[in-house]
C-alpha cells in the first residue's frame, strides 16, 4: 500500500505554487520532486495537480510515496523494537549482527528481519537505514519507512540537527574529561577496512565526555558531529584510549570480544509530525558486566 505525506495549506501560503510549498515548506529534494511529477504523485484536495498551480488556505496537498520492491529476503528474526510509527522504525541491534546483507551473508541481518516484520503488516518497501552501525557495535538503528522521511533525516544530519550519542568503554583514564576531537579520517593504505587519522582524509569531528573512571578504564559519552566509518573507534584510539575489545585499533580483547561501543541515544525532529523526538536504548548485558552492574 502506497503512503502519502499530507500538508494543509496555512493562510500565509495563499497564492504559493504547489512546487514552492513542496520545495520551500516541505523541503523535498529536486530528485524526489521530479519523480513525483513524472508519476502523478502530487495531489491537491485528492486530485492530481501540476506544480505551477496556486494553492489556497485550507487545501490538502499530498505527496504520494510509492512502495518499491526490495531484493532483501525476509527472515523471521526476533527484533528489539524501541519505537515505531507509520514513518519510522527504531531498533536495538545486538552485537554480532550486520545491518545489511552481504553477498557472502545474505541472511541473518537486521534488514532481513525488518523486511519480514514489514511484510506481516502488508508493507513491501525498501530497507532504508538512516545511519549504520558496525557488525559488533550494538544499539539504535533508525530506519525510514519511505523516501521522503529518509531524505529529510539525511538533511537534518547535514544541518547538525540529528544527534547521535554513543557509550564507549576505553582503556586508560581519559584526560581531559571532556573535549572535541577534530581529526580527518582516511582509509589505511592497502586496506579495505581499517581507517587512519590523516591530513588528507575526510573532515571528522567527535565531542566526548567522561562519565566514569573505573579500574584504569573510562566510560565515555561520544556525540558525533560527522559520521565517518569507524569514527568513534579511530578518534578515541587516536587520543591514546582504544576501545576495549577493538582488536583493529589496538584495544584489549581479554575482557570483551567485540568493541565496547553502543549507540545509546538519538534525537531529531520528526520529519512528518514536526515534533522533537528522542530515542534511548538500554545498556547491553556485556557492558553491564564490565561496569559491574546487574
Amino acid at each position: 500500500m502506497d503512503k502519502a505525506i499530507p500538508f494543509v495549506i496555512p493562510d500565509f501560503m495563499a497564492g504559493w505554487t504547489v512546487e514552492r510549498v513542496l520545495r520551500q515548506s516541505m523541503g523535498i529534494s529536486r530528485t524526489l520532486l521530479r519523480s513525483a511529477k513524472s508519476n502523478g504523485d502530487i495531489l491537491l484536495d485528492n486530485l492530481p495537480v501540476k506544480t505551477n498551480v496556486a494553492v489556497k488556505p485550507g487545501q490538502l496537498l499530498e505527496l504520494r510515496l510509492r512502495q518499491k520492491e526490495t531484493k532483501v529476503l525476509p527472515e523471521k528474526i526476533e527484533l528489539d523494537i524501541l519505537f515505531e510509527d507509520t514513518h519510522l522504525l527504531a531498533l536495538n541491534k545486538p552485537p554480532g549482527m550486520l545491518v545489511h546483507p552481504l553477498t557472502t551473508e545474505p541472511m541473518g541481518t537486521l534488514a532481513n528481519g525488518v523486511i519480514y516484520h514489514w511484510q506481516q503488516q502488508g508493507i513491501t518497501d525498501l530497507f532504508r537505514p538512516v545511519h549504520r552501525l558496525d557488525r559488533d557495535t550494538s544499539g539504535i538503528v533508525l530506519v525510514a519507512k519511505n523516501s521522503y522521511v529518509s531524505q529529510q533525516l539525511q538533511l537534518q544530519m547535514k544541518q547538525g540537527k540529528f544527534v547521535r550519542r554513543y557509550l564507549a568503554l576505553v582503556a586508560g583514564e581519559v584526560d581531559p574529561r571532556q573535549g572535541v576531537i577534530d581529526a580527518p579520517i582516511d582509509l589505511a593504505e592497502g586496506s579495505f577496512i581499517k581507517r587512519i587519522v590523516s591530513p588528507g582524509g575526510k573532515y571528522a569531528v567527535s565531542h566526548y565526555r567522561v562519565l566514569r573512571y573505573l579500574n584504569k578504564e573510562s566510560l565515555v559519552w561520544v556525540e558525533l558531529e560527522t559520521g565517518r566509518t569507524h569514527q568513534v573507534r579511530i578518534h578515541l584510539a587516536h587520543l591514546g584510549y582504544p576501545l576495549l575489545g577493538d582488536y583493529l585499533y589496538g584495544g584489549d580483547t581479554t575482557k570483551i570480544k567485540r568493541q565496547a561501543l553502543h549507540c545509546a541515544y538519538l534525537a531529531f525532529i520528526h520529519p512528518v509530525k514536526g515534533n522533537p523526538t528522542k530515542i534511548t536504548c538500554p545498556i547491553p548485558t556485556d557492558f553491564k558486566l564490565l561496569l559491574g552492574m546487574k
